[in-house]
């Protein structure tokens, strides 16, 4: 049971989330706060693409936690890319016996 416990937390602190990114453009200067990554759903005209990108989760305990934890990946995945929006493309989940594993997926883009 102890080492149950003791994987359990390892798991949580440190799996919550993954994320991928399949370069297509110029990588530019990391931004530093990921908030500051806007979430699209148009390319905006003036974007310049950097990333394809994704990201999943599967520990957020429920289906909005798990989406929440997906896009904050995204973010966190765009920033070191020097993205500054996240045009989402693609939201889907798999389902598993106990938990739902949420998937986003979009095209990170620099825009002035």
């Amino acid at each position: 049971m102890r080492l149950f416990i003791i994987f359990f937390l390892t798991t949580i602190i440190l799996g919550c989330a993954n994320s991928s990114a399949l370069v297509t453009g110029n990588l530019r200067p990391a931004i530093e706060d990921f908030n500051k990554v806007r979430l699209l759903h148009e390319m905006p005209k003036d974007a310049e693409k950097i990333a394809i990108i994704k990201a999943s989760s599967g520990l957020g305990f429920t289906q909005q936690r798990n989406l929440d934890y997906a896009v904050e990946e995204l973010k966190k995945q765009a920033a070191k890319i020097g993205a500054t929006a996240v045009v989402i493309t693609e939201r889907g989940a798999i389902p598993t016996n106990r938990i739902q594993i949420e998937i986003v997926q979009g095209i990170a883009v620099y825009t002035d």
